[in-house]
């Protein structure tokens, strides 16, 4: 039974990093004007599924994200898994102002098959930011397409796998737009490799890249998602229209932007509607016109921030377009909504009784103005991205036989539109606002992305340091010392460092990251483990170990005490003998690492190789070593590893018995005798 007065609840920004049932977040990228660390962790937390100390712990890059070069830097200590990436070349940047706003994502089967994957693509109209969440009218798209899917389409019926073939190509546009996009940033700390051995960042961002290239490949026409490095969006308008429904005239536009530009003439209205309405008209030979000759059309502003339009609304009615407010949808945003327009958006649509036909909608980055909608990339321009797409059965407003269902087909409860009000003159509660924000100094790369950890040495060191001019500060400010292979570092492991340099005479500073022997980047300090805690962090593999420090759950320091004595599951335990304790260890790895699928065998051993590496210290390694035994030896068997790994003969057996040479040595055991001639 339908629940007529049931509260409308559409997903926010932050709820598409969500990932399907049955998967996790994997790797996904992010492109944006601005970003903050309150939006960023929510949609980590969503993505990955790990708390804010989890991901502090796992010290791995889940996302990747691009800002227009004024958003200031945001630290991966402050938005663990997530990377800022820094523009390399200020000067050079062939846009004015980065405003594309989409993420590309990837999900990989919770169960570890890396064969069974899952892609989205995010379209958003607003910033990564909690002023999105919270304060904005803003509209989002998003398209999911897996690797279920695009097996199944071979068989599927011509309707199916058309659809598939069009989320495939809309997948192919995104990824083809980021990569030329993120060319122009700095991106080596995704390519983190210690002693030629890939970190997990990289081997995770390579698997996203595999699946990505997979869907690619089955793209067949022309795709919804598009941008305007080489055409504005506003002559490629028609063209995406025309894929993705008919070319039937439409006797409805409505238009939205939270930005409207500010004429010299306050009594002539902003020259950009009229011309996508022109646009819309227009027919010849090998156009029909897409808006009818006298169509009723509705522009939505904020009011108290619409430029030229609040001096224009007569000159504007005189064109046929009528003023209105952005509407609140109290079932969505409650009675007394306090939210602006943000959304950039057009809708056309023709309507008959109570159902519009032959929709359309555009939404995007770019707003209605010269440089958001009307020009191309430029250096006095914008990097704009959108996506025009035809929605299905939409209805025009609620009546009596509209249920619970049919209330999400309304369309004013998926846009910000109303027609009960209209602005009746010049100034009629209007105010042109400040306009858009000077965006702040550019944040730009530094000549070193990363710095590796050399505990004996207490250094930091980084590729090619010896050949770049720059200065790596203390915790006081002060340069330090430089060595011959690095930095000298008087403490103990930070998570990041600043760095100093100069470009023509001017200093700047920026944090760089620290990458741990396991490959971990900006990881807390890992605290020791005994046996069984080391057992429980490796029995839900691939999923990562499950958070027990409950004071760095709000980001608290690693270095607190409090924080290292926190009371572990351990801290009550009925007393075994450490033999007794080893074996089942080695069983249960033993039995766990066999069933292990080969794409995630280096992963594995990486996770077995930081997490014993945390049991070094633990009573029962001691007791061992004062035996003169080396407890880890049964592991080379045949029988104790997968098909794939029994021997040095194959990468992943080479791979292997280098992770438990290094385990051995960190235990001090690698010189003993075998525990397994003892069994």
């Amino acid at each position: 039974m339908s629940r007529k007065n049931e509260k409308l609840s559409p997903k926010s920004l932050a709820h598409h990093f969500d990932p399907p049932e049955g998967y996790i977040g994997h790797f996904g990228w992010l492109c944006g004007y601005s970003a903050d660390a309150t939006f960023l962790n929510k949609a980590a937390e969503r993505f990955t599924t790990l708390t804010f100390a989890q991901r502090q712990s796992q010290g791995r890059i889940a996302l990747a994200i691009m800002l227009n070069p004024g958003n200031p830097a945001i630290s991966t200590v402050d938005t663990p898994a997530v990377t800022h990436l820094a523009i390399k070349d200020f000067e050079k940047k062939p846009f004015c102002l980065l405003h594309a706003k989409f993420a590309l994502l990837g999900f990989r089967h919770e169960k570890g098959n890396i064969s069974h994957w899952h892609l989205r693509l995010i379209v958003s109209t607003g910033n990564w930011t909690r002023q999105t969440l919270e304060e904005s009218l803003d509209l989002a798209w998003c398209v999911d397409i897996s690797s279920a899917d695009i097996s199944s389409a071979v068989l599927a019926n011509v309707k199916k796998r058309v659809n598939v073939e069009k989320i495939c190509a809309d997948i192919k546009a995104a990824n083809d737009f980021l990569q030329w996009v993120a060319a122009l940033f700095e991106t080596r700390l995704l390519e983190v490799s210690l002693d030629g051995k890939d970190n997990e960042t990289k081997l995770g961002k390579k698997q996203f890249e595999d699946w990505v290239s997979e869907c690619t490949n089955k793209a067949k026409n022309q795709s919804r998602f598009f941008d305007n490095r080489e055409k504005s969006l506003l002559k490629q308008l028609r063209s995406k229209i025309k894929s993705c429904t008919n070319e039937t005239a439409r006797a409805y536009l409505a238009m939205g932007s939270g930005f409207y530009e500010t004429v010299s003439d306050q009594s002539r209205p902003p020259n950009i509607p009229k011309m996508i309405i022109e646009e819309l008209k227009k027919s010849d030979l090998t156009k029909r016109p897409l808006l009818t000759k006298k169509p009723t059309i509705d522009l939505y502003v904020n009011p108290k921030d619409c430029q030229s339009i609040a001096t224009s609304v007569g000159a504007m009615k005189k064109q046929g377009i009528t003023v209105r407010q952005a509407a609140q949808p109290p079932e969505i945003f409650g009675v007394h909504p306090q939210r602006k327009l943000h959304a950039k958006f057009l809708f056309s649509a023709n309507r008959r009784e109570n159902i519009y036909n032959s929709a359309w909608v555009y939404l995007g980055s770019g707003n209605l103005t010269t440089p958001g909608f009307t020009c191309k990339m430029s250096t006095s321009g914008n990097l704009e991205a959108g996506v025009v797409f035809a929605p299905r059965g939409l209805l025009w407003k609620e009546g009596k036989k509209v249920d619970n269902v049919d209330k999400k087909k309304v369309v004013t409860n998926l846009l910000p539109i109303q027609w009960d009000l209209d602005v009746k003159s010049d100034y009629g509660g209007l105010e042109p606002g400040d306009g858009m924000a000077t965006p702040g100094e550019p944040y730009i790369a530094a000549p070193v992305a990363w710095f590796s950890w050399h505990e004996e040495e207490c250094e930091l060191r980084a590729p090619d340091s010896d050949k770049l001019d720059f200065q790596v500060l203390d915790p006081t400010g002060q340069p330090c010392k430089k060595t011959d292979s690095g930095f000298s570092w008087g403490d103990q492991q930070p998570r990041q460092v600043f760095v100093r340099w100069l470009i023509a005479d001017k200093s700047h500073e920026a944090a760089i990251p620290v990458v741990d022997q396991y490959g971990r980047i900006a990881g807390m300090k890992l605290q020791s483990v005994d046996l069984e805690e080391a057992w429980w962090q490796l029995a839900d593999f691939p999923m990562p170990p499950a958070d027990d420090d409950e004071n760095n759950r709000d980001g608290k320091d690693e270095n607190d005490e409090s924080a290292a004595k926190g009371k572990s599951k351990s801290s009550v335990r009925i007393p075994t003998y450490p033999i007794r304790r080893m074996m089942e260890l080695i069983e249960n790895i033993a039995a766990k690492q066999t069933e292990i699928n080969e794409n995630d065998w280096s992963l594995w051993c990486k996770r077995l190789d930081q997490t014993l590496g945390q049991a070094k210290d633990n009573e029962a390694v001691e007791y061992f070593r004062n035996l003169d035994l080396n407890p880890l030896n049964p592991l080379r068997q045949k029988s104790f590893r997968p098909s794939f790994a029994e021997t040095t003969k194959t990468p992943a057996g080479q791979m292997y018995e280098d992770t438990l040479t290094g385990i051995e040595k960190a235990w001090k055991v690698d010189q003993l005798r075998a525990f397994g001639e003892q069994l």
